[in-house]
């Protein structure tokens, strides 16, 4: 009963209390049990946090469970043990089954989704991450179009196969051989899916990190404050560093005595700054520095030079200016508020506002701040810890280039994102530079039914991070490192001002609206003018974002100087200025990481899919509406402008039909999804279905066993409330379960398939259970629930395929929390049939090979548990061999051991005892004689079977 319900052997206080309940009750040999004692022990068992453990990995085969993804480069599934601790949090809490198909579905769109209140996340959006396992492919997905659809094909096998066991999928070249599902169907399911988009869900309730954030908030406000009392002091001085660099520059005689009383510091980077050779026009010192280059030697000779760099300045304004207003068209302006059409989500855009002359405090080093920022949408306004995504509508057809201005850092990035292929390299491009830069894609011609849109995010959104390409910017040493190494520093961000579509082939030109101030009005007479000039136009931009006032060209201009340190932005500058840096950061460390999961959500706008000839994505035929089997439901028609349910969040655009789809499947009167569920449940309960093929109701699979008591415990699930615990537990209770294992010679004459149960089927246990068993009687299973997996052992590590090699026993955590790769099954969980993670497999293979013996044998894991359980055994006051031998079996087998196997045990130690030759009076104190007991009960029939 504890194999079946935990996956552990019972406890051994569990075990003792069930039988003195029974002796109390004087039950006869052949009777059946007290049946106050067995419904104690089964909701004692029940209420185990390792029964959430056990079920959940069962419901793991069903969903193809892996946490990468497959093929040579072995992308992470990023946080899929969010996932698995979601489904082992629901089974023990015993989550309605149709609320939780709900979530799987459709969780982002549930108008009352539930809440972690411990954790302070939301539960239901994490069901959607089952769309997100499997083998996913990496290559081009818009001239390779068939890897897209491969992927949206695996998703309806996964959905339909899980919820219905109907292999709907068969219909994606013609109608379905056998059952009553047409390619209608399949390329109805088809557009739902293509019209939902597979994301990053940051799912962190509204109030976290709210208090810490306010106290950014407020320091923000008052380093602005601090600072800007420094800038403007300074601002006084810029004639005088100007004039002494310039002389210096130009090795004047006057140069030294310009530059007495300067600080020499400051002075050598002024001096350096207009050293800067080949900067662009649009730099704010690039006038100062082409005036420089040819000294005039008089005053008309001055004022030649400086008409001519005039007139080629408003020439060149005037170019550019013009150049952009006729070749691009502004799609998204980000500079005046996020466009009401594109998704956004993470922590770090949740309260941001564009607004021009905010600041990025710096976090780490001696800067206090990083950069002022302009107006637009970035995510490290407050915090680099805090995560950011932005995703647009579908890209509108006619225009074949589209730039991104945009800067990040550390794994960030702006992307296309074409028939949902979220590991594309075609338009990706990884954020490597703090400052404004274009980007430049040339999206497919097709957008509209690859259903192209734009993307931009941060690193632990990113679902290519860690990333293997340094074409693409990606930062190859981090795919070098495992998942929690590469991870170590969070600090990710982007920033976006706007988004323009365009003809040409190159991005906008820098404009220079910055720089028109310095040539306004009457023209400087000399040097001295120029350096006043500038002083005033800097003078004007400090000012301007002292008062909180200034404009994307004020933000040109500080940040210019800001990059060549001439404004004060190290620590020092004030013993208040440091104190409130010192805050700032203290303040920073204390937010709590964004917490991510991989999901779906719904697009811009439904999309009804048109049916492929044959199931060629190269020939479409007609449009397929979006919509539900036929067989069990008409299709949903208003799913292509209905909201998403009655009281979600408003938004503008429509429905997928997931919604709608979520709720017919979890409907009370859909003939398949209770039996499918109650099915599944008896398949483990039993070790065989009702319905054998657990994965298919169709005419392709077998027909049930006992077709009554299917739609019996069908239509009592569904009454219970769609609890899974009532269920099993009226299962367990029933005596159906309480046979004897043993068949009667009457029942295996009449029925050897044992098909009926005339008697419980024994069954070998399932990889992980006999793994945790290893682990549950040696004394090493460490009980900590949930958290991050831990890495399978290996014998060496293959970065390129993000193969890294764990501890033998996997820290002693069950074997739920071992690291899932596509690549490469844990070695000894592979042994015992462990399921592939490409398709959903319900039913797992059975095998009796010689491996598997082998494994138990030789495998490192098996022999170290025996050591540590030799370890244990030995210390020990026990003074005979006879009471260890109880020991080893209460521990692995829950029982004592007969006569007959006692005596045969204790002849099996002496035997090792001479093998290794230990004297007989060192028997009970050698641990290597133990340690081979210990491996002799790890490979008892008994131990790895439920009898």
């Amino acid at each position: 009963l504890g194999l079946v319900l935990t996956g552990l052997p019972p406890a051994a206080e569990l075990v003792d209390a069930f039988v003195e309940e029974c002796d109390a009750a004087h039950v006869a040999p052949g009777e059946r049990l007290p049946q106050a004692a067995v419904e104690k022990l089964v909701d004692a068992l029940l209420a185990s946090p390792r029964f959430g453990e056990r079920w959940a990995r069962h419901w793991m085969d069903v969903v193809r469970f892996t946490e990468t993804h497959g093929n040579e480069w072995n992308y992470e599934v990023h946080h899929a043990w969010r996932y698995r601790d979601y489904l082992i949090r629901a089974f023990n809490a015993d989550v309605p089954y149709d609320q939780l198909v709900l979530e799987h579905i459709a969780g982002d769109l549930l108008p009352e989704p539930r809440w972690n209140a411990d954790g302070r996340f939301q539960e239901s959006v994490i069901g959607t991450g089952f769309y997100r396992f499997g083998e996913v492919n990496h290559d081009d997905c818009i001239s390779l179009l068939e890897l897209g659809f491969d992927i949206v094909d695996n998703q309806i096998d996964t959905l339909t196969k899980a919820f219905q066991a109907t292999t709907v999928s068969c219909s994606r070249c013609h109608d379905h051989k056998f059952d009553a599902v047409s390619a209608r169907d399949y390329y109805a399911l088809l557009g739902i899916l293509r019209s939902s988009r597979l994301v990053a869900h940051t799912i962190d309730a509204p109030e976290v990190n709210v208090p810490t954030k306010a106290r950014l908030q407020t320091l923000k406000a008052d380093i602005r404050n601090e600072l800007a009392a420094v800038w403007q002091r300074d601002a006084g001085d810029i004639p005088r560093y100007l004039l002494a660099a310039t002389a210096r520059q130009a090795k004047a005689a006057e140069a030294e005595a310009l530059a007495a009383g300067l600080d020499a510091a400051r002075l050598d980077k002024w001096v350096a700054a207009l050293a800067v050779e080949k900067a662009p026009l649009e730099d704010p010192l690039e006038p100062l520095r082409r005036l420089m280059r040819t000294p005039p030697a008089d005053a008309e000779g001055f004022a030649k030079a400086w008409a001519s760099l005039a007139d080629e300045f408003h020439n060149e304004d005037r170019t550019r200016t013009e150049f952009n207003q006729t070749n691009y068209t502004t799609w998204a302006d980000f500079r005046t508020g996020e466009p009401t059409d594109w998704q956004v989500g993470g922590q770090g855009l949740r309260d941001a506002r564009p607004h021009s002359g905010d600041l990025a405090v710096a976090t780490e080093g001696d800067a206090i701040i990083r950069a002022i920022l302009p107006a637009g949408a970035f995510t490290h306004g407050l915090s680099d810890k805090l995560n950011g995504t932005l995703r647009s509508p579908v890209l509108p057809t006619g225009k074949p280039h589209i730039s991104f201005q945009v800067l990040g850092q550390r794994s960030s990035a702006v992307r296309l994102v074409s028939n949902n292929c979220q590991l594309n390299y075609k338009n990706y491009r990884a954020l490597t530079n703090p400052e404004l830069q274009w980007v430049t894609f040339s999206p497919p011609a097709d957008r509209d039914s690859l259903r192209t849109y734009a993307e931009l995010m941060t690193m632990f959104d990113n679902p290519k991070f860690p990333d293997q390409l340094s074409a693409l910017g990606g930062d190859t040493a981090n795919y070098r490192l495992p998942w929690e190494q590469a991870a170590a520093n969070p600090r990710s961000h982007f920033g976006v001002t706007r988004v323009v579509l365009h003809d040409v082939a190159e991005p906008p030109r820098a404009e220079l609206s910055h720089l028109r101030s310095l040539f306004t009005g009457e023209a400087p007479a000399d040097a001295t003018a120029v350096a006043a000039r500038y002083a005033t136009v800097i003078g004007a931009a400090v000012h301007a974002w002292s008062a909180d006032t200034a404009t994307d060209d004020d933000v040109r201009w500080l940040n210019a100087l800001l990059t060549r340190e001439l404004l004060g932005n190290r620590s020092g500058l004030s013993p208040k200025l440091d104190a409130l840096l010192q805050q700032y950061r203290e303040a920073d460390a204390a937010l709590s990481l964004p917490t991510v999961i991989a999901g779906m959500s719904d697009g811009s706008g439904g999309y009804d899919q048109a049916l492929f000839v044959r199931g060629n994505c190269r020939q479409p035929g007609e449009i397929v509406p979006r919509g539900y089997l036929e067989v069990l439901e008409p299709p949903v028609a208003a799913a292509s402008a209905t909201a998403p349910c009655a009281g979600s969040d408003a938004r503008s655009f429509d429905s997928s039909g997931r919604w709608e789809m979520a709720r017919r499947i979890a409907a009370a009167d859909n003939p398949l999804t209770a039996r499918v569920m109650v099915n599944r449940l008896w398949h483990h309960l039993f070790g065989t279905g009702l319905v054998r093929t657990v994965d298919d109701f169709g005419h392709a699979g077998e027909l049930p066993s006992h077709p009554e008591l299917l739609d019996h415990l069908a239509a009592q699930f569904v009454a219970d409330g769609w609890s899974t615990k009532r269920l099993i537990r009226s299962l367990v209770l029933s005596r159906a379960f309480q046979m004897s294992s043993r068949p009667t010679p009457h029942g295996a004459e009449r029925e050897p398939t044992n098909r009926l149960l005339h008697h419980y089927p024994a069954r070998r246990l399932e990889a992980e259970a006999i793994r945790d068993s290893i682990l549950a009687a040696s004394g090493r299973l460490d009980g900590r629930l949930f958290g991050p997996s831990v890495q399978p052992f290996r014998d060496k590590e293959y970065v390129d395929r993000r193969l890294f090699p764990g501890p033998l026993d996997g820290g002693g955590r069950r074997s739920i929390y071992i690291k899932n790769t596509l690549m490469e099954p844990p070695r000894f969980l592979a042994a015992f049939n462990f399921p592939g993670g490409k398709v959903a497999q319900g039913r797992r293979d059975v095998t009796n090979v010689p491996a598997q013996a082998l494994a138990l044998l030789n495998d490192p894991f098996v022999i170290q548990q025996a050591d540590v359980w030799a370890e244990k055994l030995i210390a020990r006051s026990d003074d005979s061999a006879s009471s260890r031998i109880g020991i080893l079996y209460t521990t692995a087998l829950g029982r004592s051991p007969s006569s007959d196997e006692r005596q045969r045990f204790e002849q099996a130690i002496m035997q090792f005892a001479e093998l290794q030759q230990v004297p007989s009076g060192e028997v009970l104190r050698s641990q290597t004689v133990w340690k081979d007991v210990a491996h002799a009960v790890f490979n008892l029939t008994e131990f790895i079977y439920i009898p």
